[in-house]
């Protein structure tokens, strides 16, 4: 695929080792993508907002192992931040994996309502690197002990893409005609799969946690190519959405298509987290 990616690029993005300093990225992201009208501030607006939100458990102690957890978000956000580098500057930084091209590239497509947007680079982000950054933080038999806090983690998540979609309604009216019909479901469907990309997660990295460092390469490449595809059918309705073609037509249609406003709206939502519900 060509680079689309809006001039000029956005300036490579530095290693973090605190939620601070992730929040600080991320807070450059959106700058950045405000300044070139870029679809990418929409996913980095919900990022900022879970961020916050992972902090804010943080400081009221609902990690086993809060400097632990400081590692699991920077190591987590790294791999956010490694394929933006290596999108904008090719010539410095490895290249994408697979199911962050996808993501990166349909910021190009004026097409995918702003759902779409958000919801591919979740599932990108979890469902590839979330199991590769616990298994990082907490390497072979060190990994069960990451497993509530990892729970926890995902939990915030839950709770902060819900209340985002649920706060769509200014920027895409139509898309809060279908919550109405839905009563609520909406919510519920969402949350149900941000929690089987948890589990799908977790699983693979126990499976990373127990094979030998030399085959993780390859079972790395084989979970990407699957990710991917999974990643592109968030924006071939009615694909992971469940949405018919002709409603998300219709939702498009009354959408705000400013990028920049959207993106101002977004990033005012993230500035107060949700609090965070248990799941299951």
């Amino acid at each position: 695929m060509p680079n689309l990616s809006p001039s000029p690029p956005l300036p490579p993005i530095p290693s973090v080792t605190t939620i601070d300093g992730v929040v600080e990225a991320i807070e450059s992201i959106i700058d950045w993508s405000i300044s070139a009208s870029s679809r990418l501030g929409y996913f980095a607006a919900l990022y900022k907002r879970i961020t916050l939100a992972i902090g804010v458990a943080v400081s009221q102690g609902k990690f086993d192992d809060a400097p632990r957890m400081q590692r699991f978000d920077a190591t987590f956000a790294s791999r956010y931040f490694d394929a933006l580098n290596g999108y904008f500057h090719p010539a410095q930084f490895a290249k994408p994996t697979h199911s962050w091209q996808v993501t990166l590239y349909a910021a190009s497509r004026p097409e995918p309502i702003i759902l779409q947007h958000l919801l591919a680079g979740v599932n990108a982000h979890i469902d590839l690197d979330l199991g590769i950054a616990a298994q990082t933080v907490a390497p072979g038999g060190d990994l069960e002990a990451l497993h509530n806090d990892f729970n926890t983690v995902n939990d915030v998540l839950t709770s902060e893409v819900g209340a985002v979609v649920n706060e769509l309604n200014e920027l895409s009216p139509a898309l809060a005609n279908v919550y109405h019909l839905l009563t609520g479901n909406e919510i519920f469907l969402i949350g149900e799969a941000v929690k089987a990309l948890r589990d799908s997660a977790w699983t693979f990295a126990e499976i990373l946690a127990l094979e030998p460092g030399f085959a993780r390469p390859a079972t790395i490449w084989a979970r990407d190519r699957q990710v991917s595809t999974q990643t592109a059918l968030m924006y071939e309705p009615p694909g992971l959405l469940g949405l018919p073609e002709d409603v998300v037509e219709s939702i498009a249609a009354r959408e705000s298509r400013d990028v920049v406003k959207n993106i101002r709206v977004l990033n005012e939502i993230a500035s107060t987290p949700a609090p965070t519900e248990p799941t299951l």
